[in-house]
């Protein structure tokens, strides 16, 4: 049986992990990472918890961590002028599920709580980046693409 439940801040260090977890399965060399990268994570999410209302959630089954998500209020890169009961977007991200749990329906589940919390905060929108794998997760959870576009510039 599977339980999802809020992470605690002594938790925190799990969650630091599963993040990096996630750069490291896209594949990214050991040299790419600040030397202050769990810090650096840990940071954020103890900011998040104070600033952007951060939650995240842990699965269990078993007793064993089988996953987790983060979610908040999205900071927007441009003003906002848009009263927040139209407009208040909030951000899911660090979908993680351990290898040995996949296929189970773990990630939809926590994504669904993620949404869940959102939605009580007061968000009208919840905005996600898949990776290719969880794409169809958040398909299935209601998400739609939307556009963005992005310009890649070359090292020299």
């Amino acid at each position: 049986m599977m339980d999802i439940r809020m992470a605690t801040p002594d938790e925190d260090e799990i969650l630091v992990g599963h993040y990096l977890k996630i750069w490291d399965s896209y594949g990214t060399p050991p040299e790419h990472y600040r030397p202050d990268a769990a810090a650096q994570i840990l940071s954020f999410i103890r900011s998040g918890r104070e600033e952007r209302r951060l939650a995240s959630f842990l699965a269990i089954i078993d007793g064993d961590i089988a996953g987790s998500a983060s979610c908040q209020l999205h900071r927007s890169p441009f003003p906002e002028v848009i009263r927040p009961e139209q407009r208040l977007h909030g951000y899911i991200w660090s979908v993680y599920v351990a290898d040995a749990f996949r296929r189970r329906g773990i990630a939809l589940a926590l994504t669904n709580k993620a949404v869940d919390y959102l939605k009580s905060i007061g968000c009208t929108t919840a905005v996600i980046h898949a990776s290719d794998p969880g794409e169809p997760v958040y398909r299935t959870a209601g998400f739609e693409l939307a556009k963005e576009m992005r310009l890649k510039f070359s090292a020299e």
